[in-house]
Order: C-alpha cells, then structure tokens, then sequence
C-alpha cells in the first residue's frame, strides 16, 4: 500500500528520481558527446523517446530495424529537432538469428566504438507463431535475439571501454509482468515452441520478460569473472500505453487503461529509467540488478534465481548455434 501511494504520488527514491521523472529530467546534466549506442525498438514507444533524449544529450545512435522505412522516418524526425545527431540505421530482425549475426557483422564493419547497448525491443504476439529458427516468436524476438545481439557484441564493448576508460553499459528493457511466469522455462518453452500447442500469448510474454531478467543476472556474472569494465542492469519501465498494447486494442483494453489511468505512466515518464540506468554516474560499477520507476528493487523470486539464470543461459548457448529449423531441443 505504502508502494503504492509513493508510486501514485511520484515520491523521489534514493535515486532522487521516482515513477513521474522523465527520462529528460534524468539525463539533464548528461554530457553524451562521446558516447555511441545501440537501441534496438527505436522506432516508436519508449525506444523513440529513449533515443531522442540521448541525441538530446549528444550521443551517437545506431537503430537495427526490422521495418528500415520506420527507422528512416525516426531519424529524420530526431535530426529535424537536433541536426548535429549522428544516426546509422540498419536491418536487423531480432526473431531470426541469422539476421542478427548478418547485423553484428555490418556493424563491425563501420568500425564504430560501442559504449552503450539498450536491448528494448519486444513484442507481445496475438497468435502463435513459430521462428524461421524453430523457436517460439515472443521468446525469438524479446529474448533470444537480445541474447545472440548482446554476445556477439560484447567483444567491441569491452574493447571500446579498455581504449575510452568510459564503462561499458547494458541495459535489458523486461517488464514486471515476468513475476506472472512460474513453472519450468525451459519445459514450457519446449511446449510452446511446437508447430501446435495451447498457446497463451501472455504466459509466453512473461517468459520472455523472465528471461530477459536472468540473462542480466548470469551476463553480470560472466562479466565479473573476466574482469570486463562493462555492466549490465535491467528495468521494468512501468505501464505505459504504446504499439505494443495498441496491437491489443478492443473494449477490454480500453477499459483496463481507464481504470488504471492513474497508475499509467506517459512515455516520457516510461523511458526514464532505462535513461537514468544508461547514463547516471551513480551507477559506475552497478551491475546485474533490476530497476523500477528510477530505483533499485528486486525482481521475482524465479528471476533472483542464480542456477534458473545459468540454465537459461546453456540452453540459449545451444539454441543460438543449432542448425536453422532443427527444432526446439536445447538438451540435445
């Protein structure tokens, strides 16, 4: 109860930032000349306003798109409000991990620093669907692509923070929706990454979110026993109304965001702590945690879980280098 009054009220937390802060209010004494990110889902929603305030703030952006046309038309509009922003688009479809090596590839090619890595797109799939890959469509794109982008990348980020002295930052957009999944991952996965199954479409989200919450956790760790200055938190930017619960659309939809209008957060009060993870200096050496309205919290007891986070990571290590369409066998 207490949560929630702070939340409805916006009360401040430690970080001095709570649920009504923007993610301009959060970067505003941010100097982001030298730095250069990767957003995925900068199209629209919370990734549009999370890259524009960080053109804002002076940053180089790289946007992978599946729909390039839509990113075009991103850039331009962030160029039109800040013509010094520097803005590559590329093509990059998260579901299919062969697009996303080819993406990882040409990016390597720009020979581009890479400081920042915002791993915001996801999807929340109306029906089931299966990935050119064998894998379930929701999981594909929200996790096992961000997983594969996240890896492959990761030599260049640690690079770029050895030559630059600037920590490397990753930040994984989940929501708080991965508390609804209990059950085996790794079991339900299997079950919903065949051709026909009963499929719920909000089960399979949760797990996708869950996933995103223990691929920090593990990732942390990886990167701690190397010894690499790069870190990675993950955030739950709150509910806010954008394409993705747009594509859901009907009187059901409509009337749970009135009677939760107040809890409803505007998208520039959703981008701000994926913002305020990103760039606040505060955060120097923080890492594998979980974020919600500017502030350090804990995620579910299933996404504290050290050895959920380790088995998730082995099974996606086996999916990611499996032949195109073998099937969902991570034990094989």
């Amino acid at each position: 109860m207490i949560e929630t009054g702070r939340y409805l009220l916006g009360a401040a937390g430690a970080s001095g930032f709570g649920s009504k802060s923007t993610a301009e209010e959060v970067t505003e004494n941010c100097d982001l000349r030298s730095i250069t990110a990767i957003i995925t889902g900068a199209t629209s929603g919370i990734g549009a306003e999370t890259a524009r305030v960080l053109a804002k703030r002076g940053a180089r952006l790289v946007f992978p798109a599946r729909n390039v046309k839509a990113a075009e038309e991103a850039k331009e509009k962030i160029v039109s409000e800040f013509p010094e922003t520097e803005i590559v688009v590329m093509k990059l479809d998260l579901s299919s991990i062969a697009s996303v090596r080819s993406f990882v590839a040409g990016f390597e090619n720009l020979d581009l620093p890479l400081n920042l890595l915002i791993n915001n797109a996801g999807k929340l799939a109306h029906e089931h669907a299966i990935s050119e890959d064998g894998i379930e469509m929701t999981f594909a794109t929200n996790y096992l692509g961000h997983y594969l982008l996240t890896n492959l990348l990761l030599k260049k980020m640690i690079q770029t923070a050895e030559e630059t002295g600037v920590q490397g930052r990753i930040v994984n957009v989940t929501s708080g929706i991965h508390g609804w999944f209990t059950g085996d991952l790794i079991d339900y996965l299997r079950l919903i990454s065949q051709p026909k199954c009963q499929f719920d479409a909000t089960r399979a989200y949760a797990l996708s979110k869950l996933a995103n919450v223990l691929h920090t956790k593990e990732l942390s760790s990886r990167l701690q026993k190397i010894g690499a200055n790069v870190i990675v938190n993950c955030v739950h930017p709150g509910v806010v109304k954008t394409r993705l619960t747009r594509d859901r659309e009907g009187l059901l939809t409509d009337l749970v965001f009135f009677l939760a209008s107040k809890l409803v957060k505007t998208v520039p009060q959703a981008a701000a702590t994926t913002c305020y993870v990103a760039t606040n200096p505060r955060l120097v050496n923080v890492s594998g945690k979980y974020f919600t309205d500017c502030n350090e919290t804990m995620p579910s007891g299933l996404g504290s879980n050290s050895s959920e986070a380790t088995k998730l990571w082995a099974a996606s290590e086996i999916l990611v280098t499996q032949p195109s369409k073998a099937g969902f066998d991570p034990c094989s």
